[in-house]
């Protein structure tokens, strides 16, 4: 089973009536109702209950005027087979687990099931306004919560298994972009991406206190982390330059997900007024390291460091070298064994890492006896 958000359309209003008509009607073609129940609504629990049910979560509704989008619409896809497997109280427990993973327990609710040939479905939807409180809940990362009770309901009721898409063939969030590989193969030093992976418990953990934007600009601060727009989405950066989609880092940091949270993008204040609660220690900022380690290896950065700073009265063939650590490695082997060693512990290491991730270049000329 696949449980699926189906998101508010921009610029289409909120009309939670015709929602919860469309799920009692089953208007698609070739589709048929198959169960309908109502929750927490004081009109009734079946289908000749409607009418009043909309009308009492209509008036809750209203009662949040400045709230564009009030309403959470859930689908969950079942396999061929498991509507054999199912009663109306299983799938009524079902829509309740989801209704309690995701917050909305207490909330007013219409649900009903849906059968088109082989394609079983349940349509819930969630009035996200609480009917006493009033308080208007945005489940936060919800697509991890849809899968987890996706997983624990098949189990439960010896339903197929359907990893969907947050289950397996999610990104893994360790890896690196083609870009940051890119870097690395040209450069041979650690990227601003991997960085920013190294540390990515701890951000996400950061970030989750953040209340607002300039919370979350100085939760990442401390790693040398800059929030900015870029096209229609939101990227990390660097102080040289390299950059991240932000969505990398995590799903909850794509720029939907954190205007959900902050509201309308805000860039970071230029002097903050005061310390920031989230402040991180300045020693997690990036700096460009040795991608390979060797117990040597310092003693060689720290020459290429050094040198580097000559590298303006230096318009040669050596000063270009001093550009990236790949190229003063290749400069050095001439002289340094311990740079030869680390020219084949970064060759073995690109041979077992590249493959197939787009970067494009010729390892044999890069690492043959003529070009070192």
């Amino acid at each position: 089973m696949i449980a699926t958000k189906i998101g508010k359309k921009s610029g289409v209003p909120d009309n939670y009536i015709r929602l919860g008509e469309y799920i009692a009607a089953a208007e698609e073609k070739g589709e048929k109702l198959h169960q309908f129940w109502i929750r927490n609504c004081d009109a009734g629990t079946n289908i000749e209950d409607l009418g009043l049910a909309l009308l009492e979560i209509e008036a809750v509704r209203r009662q949040k005027p400045d709230i564009a989008d009030k309403t959470y619409h859930l689908v969950v896809s079942f396999r061929p087979g498991d509507q054999d497997k199912l009663t109306k109280d299983d799938l009524v427990a079902i829509e309740a687990e989801y209704a309690k993973a995701l917050g909305y327990g207490d909330h007013q609710r219409v649900a009903g099931t849906h059968i088109n040939t082989n394609n079983f479905h349940m349509h819930i939807a969630f009035n996200k306004v609480h009917p006493e409180t009033l308080k208007v809940i945005n489940p936060y990362r919800d697509f991890k919560i849809l899968a987890k009770i996706s997983r624990e309901m098949e189990r439960k009721y010896g339903l197929a298994i359907d990893p969907g898409m947050t289950d397996g063939k999610e990104r893994d969030p360790n890896t690196l972009s083609p870009a940051a590989r890119n870097y690395e193969a040209h450069t041979w030093q650690e990227s601003f991406q991997r960085h920013v992976l190294k540390h990515r418990k701890e951000i996400l953990e950061n970030l989750a206190k953040a209340k607002n934007w300039q919370e979350a600009h100085q939760a990442l601060a401390g790693y040398d982390i800059h929030l900015k727009l870029r096209g229609n989405g939101m990227v990390l950066m660097s102080s040289d330059g390299q950059a991240m989609k932000a969505s990398q880092l995590d799903r909850s940091c794509s720029k939907k997900n954190l205007e959900e949270r902050f509201g309308v993008f805000e860039a970071q204040q230029a002097k903050p007024r005061m310390k920031s609660k989230h402040h991180v220690r300045a020693k997690r900022r990036y700096q460009p390291r040795p991608l390979v380690r060797h117990g040597n290896t310092p003693a060689l950065w720290r020459r290429y460091l050094g040198n580097r700073k000559v590298i303006h009265q230096q318009p040669s063939v050596t000063g270009r070298a001093l550009r990236s650590w790949k190229l003063f490695l290749l400069m050095e082997a001439y002289q340094d064994p311990l740079a030869l060693v680390l020219i084949t512990a970064h060759r073995e290491l690109l041979a077992a890492t590249l493959p197939g991730n787009g970067v494009v270049h010729d390892k044999k000329r890069m690492f043959s006896k003529r070009t070192i």
